[in-house]
């Protein structure tokens, strides 16, 4: 609150982010003028609550054969809400029914990849994510559309010699 009355000895300040920690001054005014703020409080970290916004920017596709590669943007400190952050994924061929969930554990990471000999190329995908910590869950983003690995790609590597010659005013290669 920005004004209380001389009588008052105590305050509520709302809108704080959970689990995040504070401390607070105080300035008294009065018709004299305005005096110096007290000493901080101690520190006070506010209670925990589950993850209240879902990760941004969820996609990936590609990686290597008979891989499903899917990537979001990790969700900074500030969001996190509490302790045991982490990811669930969620990802089913599409048309499908049924959701596969996974749980990465490291906050810092923004991607997961899933493995499956059986997965054939080229298969889209839906997938979602969301945050969770030790409150509970946050939403799920939204859903994207993205396409397991292609089968290998042809690859082959190629050697030669190049040989330069040159002078003041001219380049010739050779190969």
């Amino acid at each position: 609150p920005s004004d209380i009355e001389g009588n008052m000895e105590s305050a509520t300040v709302i809108d704080l982010i959970p689990w995040m920690e504070y401390e607070f001054r105080i300035i008294a005014t009065n018709t004299l003028g305005t005096g110096e703020p007290s000493m901080p409080s101690q520190r006070i970290r506010t209670e925990g609550a589950p993850p209240n916004v879902a990760p941004s920017d969820v996609g990936g596709g590609g990686g290597s054969n008979r891989e499903l590669t899917i990537t979001w943007m990790p969700l900074s400190r500030e969001y996190h809400y509490g302790n045991n952050f982490g990811y669930i994924v969620a990802f089913k061929p599409f048309g499908e029914k049924e959701w596969r969930r996974v749980t990465v554990t490291n906050p810092e990471i923004g991607r997961y990849v899933h493995k499956d000999e059986s997965m054939p190329p080229s298969t889209q995908y839906q997938v979602k994510v969301k945050a969770f910590n030790n409150k509970g869950d946050g939403p799920f983003s939204l859903t994207a559309v993205i396409y397991s690995a292609q089968d290998g790609e042809l690859m082959f590597q190629m050697s030669f010699t190049l040989w330069v010659q040159m002078s003041a005013t001219n380049i010739s290669r050779t190969w």
